[in-house]
């Protein structure tokens, strides 16, 4: 159990950190480093952890983010499933009914999904449980007063289905995606031949629900090498990346990273060659008009090249990149992820966010902004940062 517990806790990690920064960058997810080790293959969870009944074929790299999602849609922690013993929770273990419910719902989830939605998993557990245990299975009297149709703003209440090319709400005369990622590209001076980056450190801090920030370290070397410093409450822990191969150290110890773990840190690194954004999709298409926090935005709609599907929001005077929302799609649901990118300033002739701020679907972690103090560019990194931590 300790050795489950272990892989847990460093996957928690790694994924806290990941969420945490930038995701974006100009190289194709496909591109790797002459001469990088092979990258280590996925395995299917009923291979890596015990016990496992009905989430058999689910990669590894989206166990841990889907029981996170589980807990959050009940509002519970790990220990209202899973059984505590001497301080320490027992995973494979079967005693506590709440297990054996969790199971049923889960197949209830994905029977409905593959019968009704073609195994389009647009039903979670958050679905019926939105952050409680028990969902209400009849509404509370007395019930508000609808408002009259001509007062209900139709694009607050449209349903975003990550699945679909676009969204429901879709406007006439939008932008073409070449020009609003011309237009990006331009307003961060990314079009501007004098511009050639090789490399670049972020310093500044990091802070979590706590409230506290605490130091945050990070380069990166192009195309696909990166290290990244952060400290929490158990201590430093660190990110590696290199070519196609990537590692977790914190206090309990060193993972590999793998499968869609592995793609998804390599996107985000705060990296800022953005000038060929669209290099890691297969397809974007601008699919909407819509006000956030008082400013126009143009809606990109896109998949990546690793088939991951995300939304791209562009302010449409700025042309600035200011949110950008990934879907990861699970058996058990459509998990999202979202950074917002705030605070641009020119380092170099290149204008960065300075303040990224990723919510996430972990109650015990949802906010996590990034506030960097200092960004240089091309700046001598020594290659030894980026082997595996020993």
């Amino acid at each position: 159990m300790a050795g489950k517990q272990h892989v847990l806790r460093v996957t928690a990690g790694g994924l806290l950190v990941g969420a945490s920064v930038m995701l974006f960058m100009s190289r194709s997810v496909a591109q790797q480093s002459i001469g990088a080790p092979k990258e280590i293959r996925e395995k299917p969870v009923e291979q890596v952890f015990k016990n496992i009944k009905v989430l058999t074929s689910m990669p590894q790299s989206q166990f841990f983010p889907a029981m996170v999602f589980i807990a959050t849609s009940m509002g519970k922690q790990c220990e209202f499933c899973h059984v505590s013993r001497n301080g320490r929770l027992d995973f494979s273990a079967d005693d506590k009914p709440e297990k054996q419910t969790a199971r049923g719902m889960i197949t209830m989830v994905q029977e409905i999904n593959k019968r009704y939605l073609q195994d389009n998993p647009q039903v979670s557990c958050y679905t019926c449980h939105r952050g409680s245990a028990s969902p209400r299975g009849f509404p509370t009297l007395p019930l508000p007063v609808p408002a009259p149709q001509s007062q209900i703003d139709v694009s607050a209440s449209t349903i975003i289905n990550p699945s679909s090319p676009g969204l429901a709400n879709t406007n006439r005369d939008l932008p073409t995606v070449e020009a609003v990622l011309n237009k990006f590209s331009e307003a961060i001076g990314g079009k501007s031949p004098s511009i050639k980056i090789e490399s670049a450190a972020f310093r500044g801090t990091s802070e979590t629900w706590t409230g506290k920030p605490t130091a945050y370290e990070t380069v990166q070397v192009l195309p696909d090498k990166g290290y990244e410093s952060y400290v929490t409450e158990s201590g430093t822990s660190e990110r590696i990346m290199n070519g196609s191969r990537g590692w977790l150290r914190n206090a309990d110890g060193i993972q590999d990273l793998v499968g869609q773990q592995l793609l998804d840190q390599k996107l985000s690194f705060p990296l800022f060659m953005i000038l060929d954004l669209k290099d890691q999709y297969a397809s974007l298409r601008v699919s909407a008009r819509e006000t956030i926090d008082g400013r126009e935005m143009y809606i990109v709609s896109a998949n990546r090249t690793d088939d991951k599907r995300e939304r791209l929001y562009f302010e449409a005077q700025s042309g600035l990149l200011r949110r950008r929302i990934s879907y990861l799609i699970t058996l058990i649901g459509t998990i999202p992820q979202q950074a917002d990118f705030e605070d641009y300033r020119i380092v170099s002739g290149l204008k960065l966010p300075y303040k990224i701020t990723v919510s996430n679907t972990d109650a015990r972690s949802p906010i996590i902004i990034r506030k960097f103090t200092e960004i240089d560019l091309n700046v001598h990194v020594a290659e030894s940062r980026f082997n595996k931590p020993q």
